[in-house]
């Protein structure tokens, strides 16, 4: 069975958007899975999730700003 670490590891050799896509892949798959067993956790700020990964959460913003730059999602009124 393949370490935490090890895990983290590998996902972090994955370019930005992959790891978003990783990411909303997980978060899919808990909330189709529901919670069947005991009571709810309390909610989790996705703030809170990454408190102490300052740089990763850096490198995602980055991600995703270059990503805007190339693709916007909306086109502008050039005329």
């Amino acid at each position: 069975m393949m370490r935490a670490e090890d895990l983290y590891t590998a996902i972090r050799a994955l370019t930005p958007n992959e790891r978003l896509r990783l990411v909303e892949r997980v978060i899919r798959g808990i909330v189709e899975e529901g919670q069947p067993h005991g009571p709810a956790e309390p909610p989790v700020s996705m703030f809170g999730l990454f408190s102490d990964e300052p740089d990763l959460i850096d490198e995602v913003t980055e991600g995703a700003m270059l990503s805007r730059e190339n693709h916007p999602l909306r086109v502008g009124n050039d005329a």
